[in-house]
């Protein structure tokens, strides 16, 4: 059996690449940066950690946080097209239309044609996606309860504040806004702070 040379036509050796080590980005001060100084990386962990005790705590894991906010809002607003529920949550059109396929499915929600407007659909709970909610309220406000329960009562308060004012702040930065009862956020805000 002939030996190969490093010079044989048509063989490549594997190249030793060297990486340069790179230090902790800096700011204008000089401080080191690490990715749990990013605001978009913590509040993405602590959604991560939220559906976790979510699922824990709600329905045995049978249902997600967005089904169920999903299903809370039909329960407030009956009657309502898929795209009333993708403002009230700030969902996109398909994905509004998948988690009410689901829900569907499992017979917590049905779909019926607008008489007024024959293209679009009018979305209702069941009777057992409103027992399905009644049933597990209890377990989704502790599974929030738990989620906040590091906090001291008064910065929890402060926390909710000031994530309710990212929000509204930077709402029309989405792939889809956010618009509670069809109002844009920047109104709601703006009348609250009048009528104080």
């Amino acid at each position: 059996m002939a030996k190969s040379s490093d010079t044989d036509a048509g063989k490549s050796r594997a190249a030793l690449v060297v990486v340069p080590r790179v230090g902790s980005p800096k700011d204008a001060s000089g401080a080191a940066h690490t990715i749990w100084d990013r605001p978009g990386y913590l509040v993405r962990r602590l959604h991560q950690i939220h559906v976790a005790m979510f699922i824990e705590q709600v329905a045995d894991g049978q249902v997600t946080p967005i089904q169920f906010g999903l299903l809370s809002v039909l329960m407030m607003r009956p009657g309502v097209d898929q795209a009333t529920i993708g403002e009230e949550m700030g969902l996109d059109p398909a994905n509004v239309a998948e988690i009410l396929k689901r829900l569907e499915d499992r017979g917590l929600v049905s779909r019926v044609v607008d008489p007024l407007n024959r293209r679009r659909k009018l979305c209702l709970t069941t009777p057992a996606g409103k027992k399905f909610v009644q049933r597990y309220q209890q377990d989704m406000q502790l599974s929030q309860q738990q989620l906040l329960a590091p906090l001291a009562p008064a910065e929890r308060r402060v926390f909710l504040d000031l994530l309710a004012r990212l929000v509204e702040a930077n709402n029309e930065s989405g792939r889809t806004a956010l618009r509670p009862g069809g109002q844009a956020l920047d109104a709601r805000s703006k009348r609250k702070k009048n009528s104080v």
